[in-house]
């Protein structure tokens, strides 16, 4: 595959570490990329926050973004997705690209009976994005919400397996598959980290769909042909503290090696700690 000449790297953002699940997909996918991770993890969780304060605080990070000189940017979460995708696009000069509408598509797509589960934050679930999204494509479609914040604290504390989050996923789907769904969307990125759980627990009920897989295998749609040799680069950053940051990294994704720079909000600006 031809490789992109454009050396700029391409930037994710996620209110902590979930978001790691779309980077590691992307990595996997084009490891000859350059990433730029940031996480808002002094203002986790963005799930039981207004839409509004979510905005605000991504705004914060689009701009720091574009000084960072990315050519793409990637909103490694649903909440963020769903507050600021709009208005992010319509102020950034380099594509924004949010993760609902892929996993939307790829859901439709895996769906034989068009009941469809979706499992959130509080945040997504309160704005109705799936289910407004999959209806705009669908007006058939039965879309399921569930909201099911727990998970997302759990995989920040690094929770990944083990009984208790088994008994967490098997409540959050129950209700779901309960109404017949045959197709589930992980509608926070933070889930996928537990997928071989939600694979247990679901097993052949529905088929399994994480948006930022889906995200990932369509950046080339939209950026051209992405570099597929092993020499990328990932820059991490993070508003909390590095060391833990870097902690729960390595917990979700073991290859994570970078250590984490560190930002602080100062008059709603980011600047970088040395």
């Amino acid at each position: 595959m031809p490789i992109n000449p454009d050396p700029r790297p391409i930037g994710m953002f996620d209110s902590g570490e979930g978001g790691l699940t779309v980077l590691k997909r992307a990595w996997d996918l084009y490891p000859g990329e350059h990433y730029l991770y940031a996480a808002d993890s002094v203002h986790f969780p963005y799930g039981t926050r207004s839409l509004a304060e979510v905005r605000k605080f991504f705004m914060g990070f689009l701009d720091f973004f574009i000084s960072q000189h990315v050519k793409a940017i990637i909103i490694a979460c649903n909440t963020a997705t769903a507050a600021a995708l709009e208005i992010a696009q319509a102020h950034s000069p380099v594509p924004v690209i949010g993760v609902i509408q892929p996993g939307v598509a790829q859901a439709l797509k895996s769906s034989k009976t068009g009941v469809i589960g979706i499992l959130s934050t509080e945040a997504t679930y309160r704005a109705e994005v799936y289910p407004r999204a999959l209806k705009a494509l669908n007006a058939n479609v039965q879309a399921l919400a569930a909201p099911c914040p727990v998970l997302v604290t759990m995989v920040e504390a690094g929770q990944t397996d083990g009984p208790q989050v088994e008994k967490r996923v098997r409540h959050c789907t129950r209700s779901l598959l309960a109404q017949h769904a045959d197709t589930l969307i992980l509608g926070c990125t933070h889930f996928p980290h537990m997928e071989h759980i939600f694979a247990k627990v679901v097993a052949d009920q529905a088929v399994i769909v994480d948006p930022g897989l889906a995200t990932a295998r369509l950046l080339p749609t939209i950026l051209g042909p992405l570099n597929t040799t092993d020499d990328g680069a990932i820059r991490f950053y993070t508003t909390g503290e590095p060391k833990q940051a870097l902690h729960i990294a390595r917990i979700l994704w073991p290859k994570m090696s970078e250590q984490p720079r560190q930002l602080h909000w100062h008059q709603g600006q980011l600047v970088e700690l040395s």
